[in-house]
């Protein structure tokens, strides 16, 4: 059964950012109760889920920035989870809940799932806190590199732009230029042939 707890804000921070969304996933209501009442004081969105395959179609409808995901679970464990999620959504943070008797398949979800750390259960409350905070910061340190790569790449493209109008402006002045020059001097030509031509007349005038 798919649960989403929306975290409550405040009135007065419209251009305050969402909270971040969590996503649980646990065979065990009673799992997946605990690490809801730890995380939801902290102003967290949270979205649970019973199975692996439910947890992969919460993926799909909500945008996530963090997995909380058991070991331990039916049909798919965690390591298969947590290495499908990774292959869909490679930019959500992934966190894994395992036994002391689960090194071996700890060990696949980190290489095969790509987590970011993994908890022993029973966890340590202020560890899985600090745990989250830490991956939700690497989150948006990611998220802004990914802006300010983009805003970089936008810029880039907008100079140029304007390096390639300007040029073409430069080079339809010079062509302006040049071709004022180019009639400068036909005048300049002209009225010196006239000025040649009228001295003539006058000489022969005079001679006459």
């Amino acid at each position: 059964m798919t649960n989403i707890a929306v975290a409550a804000t405040d009135a007065n921070t419209e251009n305050a950012l969402p909270p971040p969304v969590i996503l649980l996933v646990d065979d065990e209501a009673s799992i997946l109760s605990s690490l809801k009442r730890v995380l939801r004081p902290k102003g967290y969105t949270l979205i649970t889920a019973e199975s692996g395959a439910e947890g992969l179609r919460l993926l799909e409808e909500h945008p996530v920035d963090l997995i909380v995901s058991d070991m331990r679970m039916s049909e798919m464990n965690g390591a298969q989870f947590l290495g499908k999620a990774k292959e869909r959504f490679p930019d959500v943070m992934r966190i894994l809940l395992t036994g002391y008797s689960e090194i071996t398949a700890t060990i696949s979800a980190i290489n095969d799932g790509g987590i970011y750390h993994y908890l022993q259960k029973p966890w340590d409350e202020q560890d899985l806190l600090l745990t989250i905070q830490r991956a939700l910061e690497q989150q948006h340190l990611k998220k802004e590199a990914v802006r300010l790569n983009e805003l970089v790449r936008k810029q880039n493209e907008e100079l140029q732009t304007f390096n390639a109008r300007l040029e073409k402006q430069v080079q339809a002045r010079t062509e302006e230029i040049r071709q004022t020059v180019m009639f400068l001097e036909s005048s300049q030509a002209e009225i010196k042939l006239n000025f040649l031509t009228m001295l003539k007349v006058f000489s022969n005038m005079i001679e006459l």
